[in-house]
């Protein structure tokens, strides 16, 4: 057990505190990857577990993990320490974004140390003891990095999860990348996408596969030298990097179908997934709106109901998605082979050949 300390000393070294021309005070925001460079720590970060514990003089503590798209720290709030804003139980702010400033220590090793912290090690990395912390308000996340918010502690893959934050932060309309990171900052939202499969049995049927079949239609749309326009291109990048974020709700934690995924059609549940993001972004750009709202709904060729897709970008996004659809059902068709040597395998009642 740990002894909660009477006094805390507050550091001026690496505070990253500066002064605007009227003189007010104000912290430069620190990301988690920081936190190794710098011995006292700001910024805005979403919590990720809670574990509450009791001290040597039977005061309770709470330990933190704190995530953002660079990695996750733990942290400690001893409970002289005023938590701003913010009343327990601590649980369930779970998943809600924070702004928190405090110093980064190292604690020596002791008997029980390690089993006392959450799942990171804080004998290897620092540990953040908080001197304050409140709910983050709408002004601190938009001071923020794109998608900095973003825990990178629940994407199962690190490259693609690089490669999400890369497409956001290439785009360069204001409007559709703050529509991208509104979206993405809805707790649920985020860790689903980052989490959920893209199918049952088919392709990208495993954790995180929803959000790599997601960068692959994203990236095939990005690649193609035909645009107009350097919008047109980003809404087909937006469009491509959402056109099945309807299924988080179509598959539950044990990547099963959902009563949501058997009774309704990802496409519709995509609109209401974004209805408040698109209703921000019709106030912005109206066209950009309507656009995004006909990719994702937009009939495929041969079905018998719905509109037809009206301009190129839907049909790229279209094609986009057939093309990965393709290649990872054909790699799930083919790791189930008998041997290397096989020429021909099946998925469902889909074939596959290989002739070389």
């Amino acid at each position: 057990m740990f002894d909660s300390p009477n006094f805390y000393p507050k550091s001026n070294f690496g505070t990253g505190i500066q002064t605007n021309a009227n003189g007010f005070v104000h912290h430069r925001l620190h990301t988690i990857k920081d936190a190794c460079h710098v011995e006292y720590i700001t910024g805005v970060y979403r919590l990720t577990a809670v574990n509450i514990k009791i001290a040597r003089n039977n005061e309770p503590f709470v330990l933190l993990r704190l995530s953002d798209n660079t990695g996750d720290i733990d942290a400690i709030l001893w409970p002289e320490r005023k938590a701003h804003n913010w009343q327990p139980p601590y649980a369930n702010s779970v998943n809600e974004c924070f702004y928190v400033t405090g110093k980064v220590e190292y604690f020596k090793p002791r008997k029980g140390f390690a089993n006392l912290y959450l799942p990171s090690n804080p004998l290897v990395r620092g540990t953040i003891v908080i001197d304050d912390i409140r709910r983050a308000t709408q002004d601190d996340i938009k001071n923020t990095k794109t998608l900095a918010t973003l825990p990178r502690i629940w994407c199962p893959n690190k490259a693609i999860f690089e490669k999400l934050i890369k497409t956001a932060e290439n785009i360069e309309s204001d409007s559709l990348q703050r529509f991208v990171c509104r979206v993405l900052e809805q707790p649920v939202v985020a860790k689903k996408f980052l989490t959920a499969p893209a199918s049952t049995k088919y392709h990208h049927s495993y954790p995180g596969g929803l959000l790599e079949h997601s960068i692959e239609v994203a990236c095939i749309v990005n690649n193609i030298e035909l645009y107009r326009s350097a919008t047109e291109k980003e809404l087909a990048t937006v469009g491509a990097l959402f056109h099945d974020l309807g299924k988080i709700r179509s598959y539950d934690d044990n990547g099963y179908m959902s009563l949501n995924g058997r009774l309704t059609n990802h496409s519709a549940q995509t609109l209401e997934i974004c209805a408040e993001s698109l209703a921000v972004l019709e106030q912005e750009e109206y066209r950009y709106a309507e656009a995004l709202r006909h990719i994702w709904t937009c009939a495929t060729p041969g079905a018998r109901y719905g509109q037809p897709a009206k301009f190129a970008i839907a049909h790229a996004v279209q094609a986009a998605d057939r093309l990965s659809a393709e290649f990872g059902n054909e790699n799930v068709a083919f790791s189930n082979a008998n041997s290397c040597a096989q020429k021909s395998a099946r998925i469902g009642q889909l074939e596959y050949l290989r002739v070389i």
